[in-house]
């Protein structure tokens, strides 16, 4: 960073040029800002950088005419394994199923996030709903397989979750909220039709179709 002070002695004008090295300072801002997105406890992207991502990625969608899918992720009966086995094995469960999310975001218009408590989210634009179902039942599929226990689970004596996919095509005059809504409520969906599953649906052009996974 460079200074420049100026002074005057007997009318004559002067300037005092002083530099300081602050690459150390920008450092730990950068630092500091990256660790403002993230999620201190599973280390991946926090719900304000998801929505702050949802939004651009929406805008990106409109100017080149492409689908944009979501899914709300929801891990069956969290409170119980928390209950039983204490809330740092609950941080341990948290902590894994981040990592294993990762394995879902390979572009860079991907994005997995902690939403919120035991609920998580990934966006994949210009991606098919049938894509991201297959990719959603795969997620599924591997969060069974981390064979965390919870014993007193109603469904399994293992970790499972639930998962709600919804597709849209963004235009001018629709607002991401719409897409979360829509995977909110098949969430939701899949909680009440017995949990352990994935739901989806597309919207395009008025055209509603629904679908279950196992």
């Amino acid at each position: 960073m460079m200074r420049v002070s100026p002074f005057s002695i007997k009318k004559d004008n002067y300037y005092v040029i002083s530099h300081q090295n602050i690459t150390e300072r920008k450092l730990a801002e950068e630092v500091a800002i990256n660790l403002s997105k993230m999620d201190g406890l599973t280390n991946i992207p926090n719900r304000r950088t998801f929505d702050e991502f949802l939004h651009a990625e929406w805008k990106r969608c409109v100017r080149l005419k492409k689908t944009i899918c979501l899914a709300i992720i929801d891990l069956d009966h969290f409170k119980l394994l928390n209950d039983t086995y204490g809330h740092q094995s609950g941080d341990e469960c948290l902590m894994r199923i981040g990592e294993l999310l990762k394995e879902f975001t390979s572009r860079p218009s991907d994005i997995c996030a902690r939403y919120g408590g035991e609920e998580f989210a990934l966006v994949w634009s210009d991606t098919s709903l049938k894509q991201a179902e297959l990719l959603s039942v795969k997620l599924l599929k591997k969060i069974e397989g981390l064979n965390i226990n919870n014993k007193n689970s109603p469904i399994k004596q293992n970790l499972t979750a639930s998962i709600g996919v919804a597709e849209m095509k963004p235009t001018r005059d629709s607002h991401e909220k719409e897409l979360i809504s829509i995977a909110d409520s098949l969430l939701y969906q899949a909680k009440d039709r017995g949990r352990n599953r994935v739901e989806s649906k597309f919207d395009s052009d008025g055209t509603l179709f629904t679908s279950t996974c196992r």
